[in-house]
């Protein structure tokens, strides 16, 4: 077992709320190099006789890449409070338990630090995609990057559409009026959502080192631009 390709963290899309009733929880482990993994969870705060009452449902491989195995389990938590830790196989060595400090050979019944924790399953915190978000094909754009429909606004030092390699210090013009003249073409290709990189002011081509949130950057355009 390679303990050190092993990995999990109680957040973001290794352990969330999928609805206001259950947790999704996932392990990374190398591919094909563990049998069987068991989700052994508990309420943190639930004791009979100075014991946690614990409970262990099996995971699953949901995908692979060319590296990892993606253990994965559904589970309703007790009480919406959850302590966890994992219990791994292989097909060499007796099951290790992976926990929020390292791996142990038994369950740390007497230290609930060693348990990985999510506090609290909120239903305000559960995350509610809009209905027409389902039907959206998104095209990403880089504004900087997509087309120079106003001239007039070119930042200083504007270089000729194509006339080198982009880089991460040179500006072509690009702009919220080339989107629109440009809207016809997306249409064709089936997309009704746009995302745009940041778009605020900013030194930057990129925008990402934005200056201030409330005003967008003058080489794409002015607020009325942004809102036709």
């Amino acid at each position: 077992m390679l303990k050190e390709a092993i990995h999990h963290r109680p957040k973001n899309n290794y352990a969330y709320a999928y609805n206001e009733n259950t947790l999704h929880i996932k392990l990374r482990t190398k591919k094909h190099d563990v049998s069987h993994v068991h989700l052994i969870y508990g309420d943190p705060f639930e004791y009979v006789k100075d014991e946690p009452v614990l409970h262990e449902q099996s995971m699953k491989v949901v995908y692979q890449d060319d590296l990892y195995d993606y253990w994965f389990v559904e589970f309703e938590p007790i009480n919406n409070r959850t302590a966890y830790i994992f219990k791994i196989y292989d097909e060499q060595t007796e099951p290790v338990y992976f926990t929020e400090r390292g791996y142990l050979h038994e369950i740390p019944t007497d230290n609930p630090g060693f348990f990985f924790k999510f506090p609290y399953l909120n239903k305000v915190d559960v995350f509610q995609a809009p209905e027409w978000v389902k039907d959206t094909v998104w095209y990403q754009i880089f504004p900087e990057r997509f087309a120079n429909g106003d001239p007039s606004i070119n930042p200083e030092g504007t270089l000729p559409w194509g006339s080198e390699a982009p880089s991460p210090t040179n500006f072509f013009g690009g702009d919220f009026e080339g989107v629109m003249q440009n809207l016809d073409h997306l249409e064709e290709l089936g997309v009704n959502g746009v995302y745009f990189t940041p778009i605020f002011k900013a030194h930057s081509n990129h925008k990402y080192d934005t200056i201030d949130y409330f005003e967008i950057d003058p080489q794409f355009g002015d607020k009325q631009t942004f809102k036709n």
